[in-house]
């Protein structure tokens, strides 16, 4: 088969992407999408079935279920048959730009209209929602036009999802930001912080903003968390907008034995005097001890002595 076929466009009159393979490297920039009509599911011109030294059933379950992105990026490649019978393109990143959802392939970049596509986006490595000035209203519309998510990064702000979707999204997960985005399941009820974090095993990095108006904070959070195989193993773990009902004293009795995970809380102002108080005395007693054997975490909060804070900083940094 020849190997230069290019991949069909993903979308009519605006958006495709295209992957070649031509062998001579002057050609690396024709790389480029091409624009074709959203009725063409496969490669320019039509494609010839196949006379396969296999049966039937063996070349359609391989069509139909890709083992790996990597293994049918070279089986669409190297022929037009399987993306014809299986429109599954394989991309690097998902993101969305201050002009709507983009996407990203060996540095190529260019913009999704999701009510046009054909064919389905196979992401490898990131998921990218979270834009501060544009951000992306009801992220799930476009679950439906992903066929696999294997991202390792996935980020979003002031949304709503599924369980299902969340679930969907982040399988292979390895960095997360969820601000002031909350999880439902089919009932309605919000899925707390903790449960989310128990089915994301393969996670390093976490910042969580808390929704004012819909919490996924419970009294339970630190509990269930320690009680993670995998919680221990996370490199960096940011709370922020953290309410009165996280259990301080159990999880600075945790802190004072952690060695590993770098940790920044920050607490809403609505916490009481006396939460306040005893959050300055731990401070107090991170800055006044000399020598630490854990990992200093970082902690603000409304009321706290700015230089005491700038103290703990520096002492956050330097470990």
């Amino acid at each position: 088969m020849r190997r230069s076929a290019r991949i069909a466009a993903l979308t009519s009159n605006s958006t495709s992407i295209s992957a070649s393979t031509k062998p001579n490297r002057k050609r690396k920039a024709e790389e480029v999408s091409t624009i074709v009509s959203i009725k063409q599911l496969h490669f320019h011109g039509s494609y010839i079935r196949q006379n396969w030294p296999f049966r039937d059933s063996l070349i359609n379950y391989i069509t139909k279920n890709p083992s790996n992105a990597k293994a049918w990026t070279k089986l669409i490649q190297s022929c037009k048959y399987f993306f014809a019978k299986n429109p599954v393109f394989v991309i690097d990143k998902l993101g969305h730009e201050s002009n709507g959802w983009t996407a990203f392939l060996n540095g190529i970049q260019k913009s999704i209209d999701f009510t046009k596509i054909s064919s389905k986006l196979w992401i490898t490595e990131k998921f990218d929602g979270f834009n501060a000035l544009n951000p992306p209203k009801n992220v799930s519309w476009i679950i439906p036009k992903l066929y696999k998510c294997d991202a390792k990064y996935l980020g979003l702000v002031n949304d709503v999802i599924s369980y299902e979707d969340f679930l969907f999204l982040s399988s292979n997960l390895e960095e997360i930001i969820l601000y002031k985005c909350i999880v439902k399941k089919d009932n309605g009820s919000i899925v707390p912080l903790e449960k989310l974090v128990q089915v994301l095993p393969k996670i390093k990095s976490i910042l969580f903003c808390e929704n004012f108006d819909e919490t996924s904070i419970t009294s339970n959070i630190v509990k269930e968390l320690l009680e993670l195989q995998h919680f221990s193993k996370i490199d960096k773990f940011e709370l922020q907008n953290i309410p009165e009902i996280f259990d301080i004293e159990t999880f600075f009795t945790y802190l004072k034995k952690n060695k590993h995970t770098k940790f920044t809380i920050t607490f809403v102002n609505s916490i009481s005097e006396t939460y306040k108080n005893r959050l300055k005395e731990i401070v107090d007693e991170i800055i006044e001890t000399e020598k630490h054997d854990y990992k200093i975490p970082n902690i603000y909060f409304g009321g706290i002595n700015i230089e005491k804070w700038e103290k703990l900083l520096s002492i956050f940094y330097k470990h």
